[in-house]
């Protein structure tokens, strides 16, 4: 099934003859939706679907009201403007650790470390009728409202901000020594508030260190505006939404890594060129216009629902999401 949409991706692309050379990302734009597809060297290896009227909530942010709390299932139920309200576990109201992928980066504030909250401190920090900022990591299910976490992340180019929480860490992946050496040095000079965090990912390899400051100055920004909406709106509020396939693509995929991003639609040429040239103008010269033969783009549109269904039963590398 991998085979036969990497066959149909060239069929649209005809005459793209480097489409198996290099790490491609591949954008073809419908009417009513999206597709893109990440090929390293012919090899599909992410397709991602989405389609208008889909609301994808997770990732985004609101600010609640706590509306009950069950003690014997350790969690609380959180009206964020939904049908059904959210289900908050105790676990995932407490400052998370780092995750085994990251190296845990120790900055000397010269502040005393913060008293460990643990979940019996929960019910009292969090009573009925407060409010309380969380962030959607796993959307509405049948009857069941969405999941939600109060360890809010805002992911940028290279680094993620941790406005809420004051911990630093470094991708493991990121395996060479003197690498990473220098990129501790460059977040130690990092102008980082007071009770925020920071995580380099993987793709800050290499990077010049006035990448890092452009891309923390857009985080703060966005986290000023998150805070406005906190502070000046009642609850249930919707303070940040997660940005959509086209303008995840920008930030998640195009790196130095990538050799070029294909696209069948000028106007979103036009707007991811826009995206990217607040971190990096360089970097849109690797978004390029392709004008696909009318007759493939047709047939990608009426295979391409099928495909996903199959690609997802068949448990290809990224099964397809919507």
């Amino acid at each position: 099934m991998v085979k036969s949409i990497v066959n149909r991706l060239k069929r649209v692309f005809a005459g793209k003859s480097d489409i198996r050379q290099g790490t491609k990302v591949v954008v073809n734009c419908e009417k009513l939706e999206r597709r893109v597809a990440v090929l390293e060297n012919g090899t599909l290896e992410e397709y991602t679907i989405e389609r208008d009227g889909d609301r994808n909530i997770v990732g985004s942010i609101f600010k609640g009201k706590v509306k009950n709390i069950e003690p014997g299932l350790k969690a609380m139920f959180v009206d964020i403007g939904f049908e059904k309200n959210a289900f908050l576990h105790f676990w995932d109201a407490i400052p998370a650790a780092l995750d085994n992928g990251l190296e845990e980066i120790q900055r000397h504030t010269g502040k005393a470390k913060p008293k460990r909250i643990t979940a019996k401190d929960i019910p009292n920090i969090y009573p009925v009728g407060s409010e309380v900022m969380v962030q959607v990591t796993k959307g509405p299910i049948g009857n069941k409202g969405p999941r939600v976490t109060t360890n809010i992340s805002l992911p940028g180019r290279f680094m993620v901000l941790m406005p809420l929480h004051e911990q630093f860490g470094i991708s493991r992946k990121i395996d060479d020594r003197k690498e990473r050496e220098r990129l501790r040095k460059i977040m130690a000079r990092l102008s980082v508030p007071e009770g925020m965090g920071l995580i380099m990912r993987t793709v800050c390899t290499g990077q010049r260190s006035r990448f890092f400051v452009r891309d923390l100055s857009i985080l703060l920004e966005q986290w000023e505006h998150i805070a406005h909406v906190r502070d000046t709106q009642p609850a249930p509020a919707l303070c940040f939404q997660e940005p959509d396939l086209i303008e995840r693509t920008m930030r998640d995929f195009l790196t130095e890594e990538v050799d070029e991003v294909i696209c069948d639609d000028q106007a979103t040429v036009d707007r991811m060129k826009e995206l990217v040239s607040v971190i990096s103008k360089r970097s849109t010269r690797a978004i390029t216009f392709f004008k696909a033969p009318s007759r493939s783009s047709r047939s990608w549109a009426s295979s391409g629902r099928s495909t996903m269904r199959s690609t997802a039963r068949s448990g290809c590398p990224a099964a397809a999401t919507s």
